[in-house]
């Protein structure tokens, strides 16, 4: 006969980050077995108003104490009002060489600060070499904390000064370099939004957005963020999606957001044509100003994506393109500084005013974007943002056409095969002689 018995463990104390918990008896005192109770210990348990459940039966209670709990030792970090700061991976005297490295790092970014104040001194508003100047300001700001471990560790945690030089640096620098904005160049360059959208495009602003979850409905439902290129549902983009654009200038500028559909059929010249979606011109953004854009469906209206039944897959590209800067104010340093009026407050608009008309529902289709950017002077060269995804027709898209766009839903296919025998069809095979 087997005899299982319970392994006895030594009591250790638990440790996982800043939360240690530890055994609160000893491995060497074995609690007793509970006394098995005799007749006369056994009473019927009384019925309470306050118990739940009752039984007819004579129950036995025992009372198990549990023991004192450990307290959870919270950092003042992840307590609720406070925010996180960044702390030495090493307390002060473990390890020298950490402490001499932090103390390199900041004796050089206190002499970059005096050269920066030097530099600051030295420039007079209206001299010729005053772009120069501030170009070599920026870059001396830019590297006094680039290397502070504090810096370094707010930019990773998301707690980004943008009105600080070197975390608008670092955020930028990992935009372009861990792979973001290069997933969006190679999507618009492989499924050839560029060049049948725009001939060109530079991006200088970081542009995400996110729409709800299929399978989620109602007015409580999430959404997510998408990368550019994936296939949507049109159930996901019933409502508009919110788009998030990072710019990384001090002075506020005027951008044109549109979303075109590129792959609309159009068979009376057997191609394809372009669908506007939504516009919003004027869209004011800064490095300051950035986030969830809002009041983009205050000029021409947002029409839900609707690919057609028997269509391949339709691209829809979202642009963000900037508008001319004034004759008095071309974009540069200098004019970024002249136009911050106050350390807590975006800078005054930089940007052309356009007086884009809203665009009617009988022009939307056959939108010619090229001839659109040509006529108000917007040139994706010289910066914006961009994204994309794609779709497929299903029943969804059929309700856009009932409930927005009030008409029949149309059904594309290949045209028929010619039958070249069709006129010997019906004739006798056999003639006789």
């Amino acid at each position: 006969m087997l005899v299982l018995r319970r392994l006895r463990l030594p009591a250790l104390a638990l440790t996982r980050c800043n939360a240690t918990l530890q055994a609160t008896e000893s491995a060497s005192v074995t609690p007793p077995p509970p006394v098995a109770p005799t007749k006369e210990t056994i009473k019927p348990r009384a019925a309470t108003p306050e118990s739940k459940s009752s039984s007819s039966t004579a129950s036995l209670t025992r009372v198990r104490r549990k023991p004192a709990a450990a307290r959870l030792t919270v950092p003042s970090t992840q307590k609720a009002g406070r925010t996180p700061k960044w702390r030495p991976a090493l307390p002060t005297g473990v390890l020298p060489a950490y402490d001499e490295a932090i103390k390199l790092i900041r004796q050089d970014s206190f002499r970059l600060k005096r050269e920066a104040a030097e530099v600051r001194r030295s420039i007079k508003p209206g001299d010729e070499d005053e772009e120069e100047k501030r170009k070599l300001l920026r870059i001396i700001q830019v590297q006094s904390e680039i290397n502070l471990p504090e810096v370094r560790w707010a930019v990773k945690s998301r707690l980004v000064d943008m009105r600080n030089p070197a975390h608008r640096h670092l955020r930028e620098q990992n935009w372009r370099g861990e792979g973001k904005l290069d997933l969006l160049m190679e999507r618009i360059h492989q499924m050839n939004v560029i060049p049948d959208v725009l001939p060109s495009l530079h991006p200088s602003v970081d542009v995400s957005i996110k729409v709800r979850q299929t399978h989620l409905a109602g007015p409580t439902y999430r959404s997510r963020g998408i990368e550019p290129g994936v296939f949507l549902s049109p159930k996901q983009t019933i409502a508009p999606p919110t788009v998030y654009a990072t710019a990384f200038h001090l002075d506020t500028r005027l951008y044109t957001m549109m979303l075109v559909d590129s792959d609309v059929p159009d068979p009376e010249n057997e191609t394809f044509t372009t669908f506007l979606h939504w516009l919003c011109p004027n869209v004011p953004l800064s490095a300051i100003n950035s986030g969830a854009i809002k009041n983009l469906n205050t000029h021409t209206q947002y029409v839900p994506p609707h690919p057609q039944q028997g269509t391949p897959y339709h691209r829809y590209s979202l642009l963000l393109l900037p508008q001319p800067a004034r004759p008095d104010a071309p974009y540069s340093l200098v004019t970024e500084a002249r136009s911050i009026t106050s350390r807590s407050r975006a800078g005054r608009v930089t940007s052309r005013y356009l007086p884009i008309p809203v665009v009617p529902q009988s022009a939307r289709t056959g939108f010619n974007v090229r001839e659109f950017c040509k006529k108000w002077s917007l040139d994706g060269r010289q910066g914006g943002g961009a994204h994309m995804w794609r779709e497929v027709w299903d029943e969804s898209s059929d309700v856009v056409y009932k409930n927005v766009l009030h008409a029949d839903a149309p059904k594309y296919g290949h045209p028929p095969r010619p039958d070249r025998y069709g006129h010997l069809r019906g004739e006798k095979k056999y003639v006789a002689a």
